[in-house]
């Protein structure tokens, strides 16, 4: 397909009224237990590398790294063929990794990935205290990618302590939350089949040579998951 070029999101005010108002909570997972809810979750990856942590009076999941010659990998936990909907507010509460060279991300993804159009949205963390808004489509013209214009701000503790990314997707388009504030918003109404839910933690090809091995370990903390509809 032909790769056209970048679409910017629109950037907006740094508050917003609460997405999850109004709505019914139809999906969540605290990670308080010590394995994997596999009614909820179906795991990709190497299953080791997911652990639970304990925080404050609960628990979180932790997403780390197999040592191994490449290091090229990619674990994820996907809600695909076991809870998708369509349109919502999809929400995450996450502490990113420090480093360069792997990424930690929670998306939302098109169930039906056959035939456009079809979409990923996400918020993708780099490490160096850095994440961003971010969205591919596959549309019948060929692929995009719907990225922002500038950073959305600059943050010194997303590796340090847990923040709240969250997705608000209606019949207009998609909204970004970081900590309850909107900070960009895709408006593109082609986008209607449903969407499941992962969290990934990676290493891929063009990222490789960032990482530093010392560094690690350099996990990814997932302390719950809520969607409400």
């Amino acid at each position: 397909m032909r790769l056209l070029s970048f679409l910017f999101l629109s950037v907006l005010p740094a508050f917003a009224a609460d997405p999850s108002v109004g709505k019914k909570l139809v999906f969540s997972d605290d990670f308080d237990g010590d394995k994997i809810d596999e009614t909820k979750w179906s795991v990709l990856g190497a299953r080791e590398v997911f652990t639970f942590v304990k925080v404050g009076k609960g628990g979180a999941l932790r997403i780390g790294l197999k040592m191994k010659e490449d290091m090229i990998q990619t674990h994820t936990l996907s809600t695909r063929g076991k809870f998708s909907q369509q349109f919502g507010y999809f929400e995450v509460s996450m502490r990113m990794h420090a480093g360069e060279g792997h990424a930690g991300a929670f998306r939302l993804s098109t169930d039906d990935d056959k035939s456009p159009p079809i979409i990923t949205t996400s918020f993708h963390g780099t490490g160096k205290e850095r994440v961003s808004p971010w969205a591919r489509a596959v549309l019948e013209s060929g692929a995009q990618d719907f990225r922002p214009d500038k950073a959305i701000g600059k943050f010194t503790d997303i590796s340090k302590k847990f923040h709240t990314y969250g997705i608000l997707w209606n019949e207009k388009g998609f909204t970004w939350y970081l900590d309850g504030k909107a900070v960009h918003k895709l408006e593109r109404k082609e986008f209607v089949r449903p969407m499941s839910l992962t969290l990934t933690h990676r290493i891929e090809e063009q990222d490789r040579p960032k990482l530093v091995l010392k560094s690690l370990p350099d996990d990814v903390d997932v302390d719950w998951v809520k969607v409400w509809k």
